[in-house]
């Protein structure tokens, strides 16, 4: 078990890092060069689509925290694992760190597509670095 957590904690070092790359690129891009807004519907519903966005998310996170993790942490207290419930915990975490960068950045450069700001990125950035914080492999360790 101890070698699980000490690879997952790895993995989330590694997806932190990936986060924080991405929001540094996404700064650079801006700076570099000028992102205008869309102007479909001739953008009055943009504000309201990114705000739906962050509002998805927001719900997202947390169902894909509990699936992916917290109910195995569960089982893992309550002494009823095998090496099969360990290869399917591991490939689920696996996809938690994976889901939550992949995601955030693609809302991301959505809403920085809609809005022609980076702040947007930014927010998305650190609503994944605030959850991939938060969600600790050592609790597995029991």
């Amino acid at each position: 078990m101890k070698e699980l957590v000490l690879l997952l904690e790895k993995r989330r070092i590694f997806t932190m890092v990936i986060v924080v790359v991405l929001a540094i690129l996404a700064v650079l891009i801006s700076l570099s060069f000028t992102i205008t807004p869309t102007t479909y519907f001739e953008g009055q519903y943009n504000q309201a689509f990114i705000y739906g966005l962050i509002v998805y998310k927001l719900i997202e996170l947390p169902i894909l925290y509990y699936l992916l993790l917290f109910r195995h942490i569960k089982a893992i207290k309550s002494n009823v694992y095998s090496d099969v419930f360990l290869i399917k915990l591991k490939k689920h975490i696996k996809l938690l760190f994976f889901l939550i960068p992949q995601g955030n950045t693609i809302f991301g450069i959505i809403a920085f597509k809609l809005s022609g700001n980076v702040t947007y990125f930014l927010l998305f950035s650190a609503i994944a670095l605030i959850t991939i914080f938060l969600i600790k492999p050592n609790k597995l360790d029991v």
